[in-house]
């Protein structure tokens, strides 16, 4: 017998106080979604999808830089199964409405009322638990899948064990296939191969630590992304970012001080 997931959010929001009460508002409608974390722009709500890879994003529309707009286009082109409802202002209604094109599923007038949260959040969670079942009937029988969900399954799971010693033939011994069908696939969906997609996600996760969390060393940043060579990461950061790691956390730490 299937039970009811607990799905994931995440609110973006530049307003301390809006951010905590919409939190608030949220967690007293006990409703099956858990908080991942919170963002104050677009640039960090990027770094924390990656991260978490949530079920949902509840996003203001209107931050300095980058705005709720550039977000739902980023999640709509790099994380389609990802949920996205927008908080605007009265005057920022219709500007809101232009990211229907990017898989809006909602619009939330500010100040939020808990009628209307209720209900966008009631829609979308019914909409999510027959993705979940659909998922969970075909992936009760492997040859039931189609391409496209064997790579949506595969990049949950690097997404989720990225940080560990995993392989190409780990993920063929998960999912049933041979390494050579996977791989195949993969690129044709993904346009990358797993390898790849693996490797920028464990660098993504470097250059946040790196700037992040200053008092790590570049040894224990390389271990927490799944490199255990520490020369080896540098070597693999230089070619991807074009720097080595110390010289990154330098420059991008000092432009966020």
């Amino acid at each position: 017998m299937s039970t009811t997931p607990n799905y994931k959010y995440i609110v973006v929001e530049d307003e301390n106080l809006i951010l905590k009460n919409t939190i608030k508002k949220i967690e007293a409608l006990s409703l099956p979604l858990t908080l991942a974390g919170t963002a104050s722009n677009g640039m960090d709500a990027q770094l924390l999808i990656e991260r978490v890879t949530p079920n949902l994003v509840i996003t203001d529309i209107r931050m300095p830089q980058y705005d709720g707009i550039k977000l739902a286009r980023y999640i709509h082109k790099n994380h389609p199964t990802i949920k996205t409802i927008i908080l605007t202002g009265y005057s920022d209604f219709s500007y809101a409405q232009a990211a229907i094109k990017y898989g809006v599923k909602d619009y939330l007038l500010k100040p939020i009322t808990p009628e209307a949260l209720h209900n966008s959040l009631q829609k979308l969670l019914i909409s999510m638990d027959s993705e979940h079942n659909e998922l969970t009937t075909i992936a009760a029988d492997p040859n039931n899948l189609s391409q496209e969900t064997i790579c949506e399954l595969m990049e949950q799971y690097l997404k989720k064990n990225f940080k560990q010693d995993i392989s190409l033939g780990d993920m063929a011994e998960h999912f049933g296939f041979t390494n050579e069908y996977l791989g195949k696939i993969f690129k044709k969906h993904t346009g990358r191969t797993p390898s790849k997609y693996l490797k920028r996600l464990r660098i993504n996760e470097a250059k946040r630590l790196l700037v992040n969390q200053p008092e790590l060393e570049i040894q224990k940043v390389a271990e927490l992304v799944g490199y255990k060579d520490n020369f080896y990461f540098s070597r693999i950061f230089k070619a991807q970012v074009g720097i080595q790691p110390s010289e990154y956390r330098i420059t991008y730490g000092q432009s966020q001080e």
